[in-house]
């Protein structure tokens, strides 16, 4: 009885290892399809400043062509045309389609696919979690998914400078009606040709973006160490934190529109057609009754709080940043978790930079012209708290 109850109980050390080794992700897993926040941060950012560097390369061409017009491109202008295609700089020389496609394609990528990458979804999958002190995003695999389509979509605007006739030549802004009628007619694809690459890649890194933001909000209202308040928490998570409230709120509509665009295109509706179109002396065989304006609505509800997407995480890095170069490393994580900062003009800027903006979003399509003060009196306030807190750090008696 003894003996077989030592046997029972007995262990293998080798047992163990074996176990241990079983359970070793590979190369793949582990660096590829990963779902450690760190890794996903650093391929977020390896991809955006690729982004980034295309689309400065894609600006460079632009910035040629308006100082020397109509002028062959020395050096590499002869190969352009092997990668691009025939119609896009023969002899050298830029067509004007292939211009229009640059100057969108550069907006876009540069944007979407350079700077929201790498400032919120790079720095904050890195940073956010350690400076919570929570073990990875609350939902590691939508993690991964979010990388995933932002690569997807990504790759789907690369692919469409490469199909018959380029790519998208509507402007990165994409207005309505030339959009929903461009790279269409007879001879031309109806899938792929630039304009609904355009939109189906758009689709992927919208929806890279909403999950990120889920991902991000989640995590830091479920996942912050015990005696993290929110007053505690640096001002560069609260910077993510109403970026991820701005994504959350305003690519929905611009994903709608774009879906609503997709089917203007491919299933003959006319969400933003309007009655009584004429392209090219031709009347247009559609139902009509759309809105262009409406297209314009739905999209700059995304665009203005896309401004303080951009700026929001920056203002965070910089906040931390100059903390720990005026006051030390070894205050960063005082009593009040912000680094002997002042806690209430940062933190609650970033909420009013969030909340007035779509306040401004109303102004600027009822008071015209006049919202363009606006807009500046509005920013110059909003910037001024973050600077002037910074600006303390400075000189701390003298505020």
């Amino acid at each position: 009885m003894d003996s077989s109850a030592s046997v029972e109980t007995h262990h293998d050390p080798h047992a163990h290892a074996g176990e241990h080794e079983h359970h070793e992700l590979g190369w793949w897993r582990k660096y590829i399809f990963s779902t450690d926040h760190k890794v996903i941060g650093i391929q977020y950012g390896l991809c955006g400043l690729s982004f980034l560097f295309l689309g400065f390369c894609l600006m460079m061409l632009m910035r040629f062509q308006l100082a020397y017009p109509g002028q062959a491109l020395p050096v590499i202008g002869k190969w352009l045309p092997h990668i691009f295609g025939p119609g896009s700089m023969p002899d050298g020389k830029m067509t004007p389609d292939f211009y229009n496609s640059l100057g969108a394609m550069h907006g876009t990528i540069m944007i979407f696919a350079g700077v929201v990458p790498l400032a919120f979804a790079a720095f904050g999958n890195f940073v956010v979690p350690l400076q919570i002190g929570a073990p990875d995003m609350t939902f590691p695999k939508v993690n991964a998914a979010s990388f995933w389509a932002f690569g997807v979509g990504g790759v789907i605007m690369l692919i469409s400078f490469f199909v018959p006739g380029g790519a998208a030549k509507s402007g990165w802004t994409s207005y309505t009606p030339l959009a929903a009628i461009a790279d269409s007619g007879p001879g031309q694809n109806p899938v792929f040709n630039g304009q609904t690459l355009w939109l189906i890649g758009f689709i992927f890194l919208i929806t890279s973006s909403l999950l990120g933001a889920v991902n991000f909000i989640t995590t830091i209202i479920q996942l912050r160490a015990k005696g993290l308040t929110w007053m505690r928490l640096p001002f560069f998570v609260w910077a993510q934190f109403v970026t991820a409230f701005l994504l959350l709120l305003a690519f929905p509509p611009l994903e709608a529109a774009i879906v609503m665009q997709l089917m203007d295109r491919l299933g003959h509706t006319s969400f933003f057609l309007p009655t009584g179109m004429v392209v090219n002396g031709v009347p247009m065989s559609i139902s009509g009754g759309g809105s262009p304006l409406l297209w314009q609505h739905l999209f700059w509800f995304l665009g203005h709080p896309e401004v303080y997407v951009l700026i929001l995480p920056a203002f965070g890095i910089g906040d931390r940043v100059f903390v720990v170069h005026r006051l030390g490393a070894s205050h960063v994580d005082d009593r009040d978790g912000h680094g002997g900062q002042r806690v209430f003009p940062n933190d609650y800027a970033a909420d009013l930079h969030s909340v007035s903006d779509y306040f401004e979003r109303l102004f600027h399509f009822t008071l015209g012209r006049l919202y363009s003060l606006q807009r500046a009196d509005a920013f110059h306030h909003r910037v001024s708290a973050n600077v002037w807190n910074w600006r303390s750090h400075r000189y701390p008696t003298g505020f």
